[in-house]
């Protein structure tokens, strides 16, 4: 059954990542770049993540401990034990806290889907946990699809959304007009001039 795509704002939450191998590091890396504090705790941790130990992301080299979970707004269970991973999996689901194990379908609340990111455009490419080579294909023919400028595009439009609000009263005709705009901008490499967007604004 397909997952329904909550798109939530992460910054400033807090999330413990049990494991420090290479299933620990792919995690700690996607979750770098939305300023989460994240604390990981496991009796090994490789070299590479280590690397990234600072302000957002704390080491504890040590054994879980079952009150690790408390406090936190989401868990990661990437450890190599399948049983630890389930009990970390059974506490949160008690505690009702998201909790995602890794390559573990039955004991996640939540999954990580594949991301297509360019600046704050973000589209996620998730086939239920049914196929990771599915999702990793479609993810590769989006990637080539979407022109490297969407981001900027889509930024530069943001700019000018308050100007449209303000001069726009109606909602079908403000729709057309961001079309309009975004339209232009992608047969010009991105660039929507403000000048341009003043003038469409006046002639509605």
């Amino acid at each position: 059954m397909a997952y329904f795509p909550f798109m939530v704002d992460i910054k400033g939450m807090h999330c413990l990542v049990v494991g420090g191998g290479r299933i620990a590091l792919h995690k700690v890396k996607i979750l770098q770049d939305f300023d989460v504090y994240i604390k990981l705790v496991a009796q090994e941790i490789c070299q590479e993540l280590k690397a990234f130990e600072g302000e957002l992301l704390h080491f504890e080299e040590r054994t879980f401990r079952d009150d690790d979970v408390e406090g936190m707004d989401f868990v990661i269970a990437a450890t190599n034990q399948e049983a630890l991973n389930y009990h970390v999996s059974d506490l949160c689901r008690h505690s009702r806290i998201p909790i995602n194990a890794v390559d573990m379908k039955e004991a996640c609340s939540f999954i990580f889907p594949a991301m297509v990111r360019n600046q704050d455009l973000l589209i996620a490419i998730s086939s239920g946990g049914q196929s990771p080579a599915a999702v990793s294909y479609v993810k590769d023919k989006i990637q080539r699809s979407v022109p490297e400028y969407y981001g900027e595009m889509i930024e530069t439009l943001g700019g000018y959304r308050d100007l449209i609000l303000e001069h726009v009263d109606d909602s079908a005709k403000r729709k057309r007009l961001f079309y309009e705009l975004l339209e232009y901008g992608d047969s010009h490499g991105g660039n929507i001039p403000e000048q341009l967007v003043r003038q469409m604004v006046q002639k509605r």
